[in-house]
């Protein structure tokens, strides 16, 4: 008998948390004003203002990651503008053109490294080198940063704080795409949700709930005002006005109360490590980063991934390692149970 396929290569695949679908029953039964004017939406942006301890933002809230993290950068980043994000980035390599499409041509300008995160001494050589050559280079406007990293890694407080100390030296503005800002926050121990963000220097937050537990639920939290403004003019122009954002707003409400969304990141950052534990059992097996979060990427052969396939085990094919080799990602999310890392262990001893 086939053994069933398990796809354990995102967290996109999980379902919706109960919590989340019983809100969206809720607002399909009372009648509201349209277009973020709705009581879920006001009562969203009130609890945002009481977790993050900030009464002065403002909140977008979103169905794409892809238009949240366009639009929250289109805020600040014109046609002749410029921003720096890490080469391995989602808005540079997963998009599809989106930031520079919102923004009328705005440009990504990429660094790359295998730390997998922007370093402030990086930024700093390649601001020097835009001021330089300053005439053949659009306006540097901002910079963007990932919450957890392309590598499932997080950015440490200092991090980002030595990051934010040179967007203010050069009058730039500091984008977190947080896509899996909840996996990464519950990994960093006794620290505040506005220490997090806002206070460390970040001026907008695309704020992901898709990949934990939501049916479609993104959020940009704008820490700095002035950006909501603009974004306002944009979002109707890219075409991501929601006309029915209670739905949207109604999940958000439910995944952010008596801290659902934190305990659902810490139920896939805790079967992450887990996995990781079991898979590390195997030589032929290679952990390429620190599992930080709830992502973990593999080193292994191309002979042996072949023989994972086999086994219907489908992890994410992340890239290629010289022709002998490929890197993999195992993504575990708030439904990845015990018994689902079991078998996937237990098919990989009948097959290595």
């Amino acid at each position: 008998m086939k053994e069933n396929k398990i796809f354990i290569g995102t967290d996109t695949v999980s379902g919706i948390a109960p919590q989340l679908l019983e809100e969206i029953s809720k607002a399909s039964k009372l009648k509201t004003l349209p277009y973020g004017n709705d009581v879920f939406t006001k009562k969203c942006e009130k609890i945002v203002k009481n977790i993050f301890e900030k009464n002065d933002l403002k909140i977008i809230p979103m169905v794409s990651g892809t238009a949240s993290n366009s639009l929250a950068i289109s805020s600040f980043l014109r046609s002749y503008g410029s921003i720096i994000c890490h080469e391995n980035s989602h808005i540079n390599k997963d998009e599809g053109g989106a930031p520079e499409f919102f923004s009328g041509g705005g440009k990504l300008i990429t660094i790359q490294n295998s730390l997998g995160r922007l370093r402030a001494r990086d930024i700093s050589k390649k601001i020097e080198e835009i001021n330089f050559k300053r005439k053949l280079n659009p306006v540097l406007s901002g910079i963007s940063i990932t919450q957890l990293a392309e590598n499932g890694t997080f950015y440490t407080l200092d991090e980002i704080n030595e990051i934010s100390k040179i967007c203010k030296t050069n009058n730039l503005y500091l984008h977190m795409d947080g896509a899996r800002f909840s996996n990464a926050f519950v990994s960093q121990g006794s620290i505040t949700l506005a220490e997090a963000t806002w206070k460390v220097g970040v001026d907008c937050l695309s704020l992901g709930a898709t990949k934990n537990g939501a049916l479609a639920a993104e959020l940009i939290i704008f820490f700095n005002k002035k950006l909501a403004k603009e974004a306002q003019y944009i979002i109707k122009q890219t075409g991501h006005v929601i006309s029915k954002t209670k739905f949207v707003s109604a999940q958000l409400n439910a995944w952010f109360e008596d801290g659902l969304w934190l305990r659902l990141a810490s139920k896939a950052n805790k079967k992450a490590l887990y996995l990781t534990n079991k898979l590390c059992e195997f030589k032929e097996l290679e952990l390429l980063y620190p599992v930080q979060g709830n992502e973990i990427f593999i080193k292994m052969s191309n002979t042996s991934y072949d023989k994972m396939l086999k086994k219907n085990i489908i992890p994410n094919l992340w890239g290629k390692v010289g022709n002998e080799h490929v890197i993999i990602r195992f993504v575990t999310s708030f439904e990845t149970t015990i018994s689902q890392i079991n078998e996937i262990i237990r098919r990989l001893k009948t097959t290595f």
